[in-house]
């Protein structure tokens, strides 16, 4: 008899050469639950330490970076620990000392998209669908909704917070990725790259995300925190959020409330 597959682990850490290789795979898209979220985070604290230089963040399966936070993980008994490990995970990307690198394709939609918005550099491959359509199941993403109107002008945040998704060219554009590559090429150029910045002054790096992203952090945290308050208060407690994750599991239409 074959000897049974081992699971995949869906966050690996490789370090190596000044570089964190930090890699999502739990298929088929990369949806976040809260162990995954959890895992991440432990990812993360494991690369803030002055031999890692960079750290480079990228999806070892096909067809999503990530396709956002896990819709049962809305639910409203699971609803705290959720928004606890999204703030966490936004606070670690925001103050880490490395440079950090997200190499982006397919599905990067949701919580994913919002990895990739606390990166320092973003490379996307031509196939990147980048989106956030938590609106359609009477929700909002706090992450962006915290960063995007401070990156970007305020009509074409709300575009992107009312749930139009955009692709890699329009991301590029609206200076949300910096580098737009073929499928094919992504992984080798995220690596050339992470591999270049790794060649730098280590002391340099550090002052200079300390300069850049860990000088914003606090205003932008201080963001995120009322957003993580109205979602608590407003969104949680809503008849409409229920139906949102009932309707979505169900594959039919919502139907809101009135009010």
């Amino acid at each position: 008899m074959p000897a049974p597959e081992s699971p995949s682990v869906p966050v690996t850490v490789v370090v190596q050469d000044g570089i964190a290789r930090i890699s999502l795979d739990r298929p088929p898209l990369n949806v976040l639950d809260i162990d995954m979220l959890r895992q991440l985070n432990d990812a993360l604290r494991q690369c803030d330490r002055t031999s890692v230089r960079v750290v480079l963040l990228g999806s070892a399966l096909p067809r999503a970076f990530s396709a956002g936070v896990d819709i049962a993980d809305h639910v409203a008994d699971r609803l705290d620990a959720m928004l606890a490990e999204v703030r966490e995970n936004a606070r670690l990307l925001l103050n880490l000392e490395p440079v950090t690198l997200a190499a982006i394709h397919g599905s990067t939609l949701g919580g994913g998209a919002e990895i990739a918005l606390l990166c320092d550099l973003v490379l996307a491959a031509d196939d990147t669908v980048f989106g956030f359509p938590e609106i359609t199941l009477a929700a909002f993403p706090p992450v962006a909704a915290a960063c995007l109107p401070e990156s970007m002008m305020g009509p074409r945040a709300m575009r992107l917070l009312l749930g139009e998704s955009i692709d890699a060219g329009a991301a590029y554009d609206a200076g949300l990725v910096s580098q737009v590559q073929p499928r094919n090429r992504l992984a080798d150029t995220a690596d050339r790259l992470a591999r270049e910045l790794a060649g730098y002054s280590g002391v340099a790096l550090r002052a200079l995300t300390a300069a850049t992203r860990r000088q914003r952090s606090a205003a932008i945290l201080q963001r995120l925190d009322a957003a993580i308050a109205i979602y608590r208060t407003t969104i949680a407690a809503s008849h409409d959020a229920e139906e949102g994750i009932r309707a979505f599991l169900e594959k039919r239409a919502p139907v809101w409330s009135h009010h």
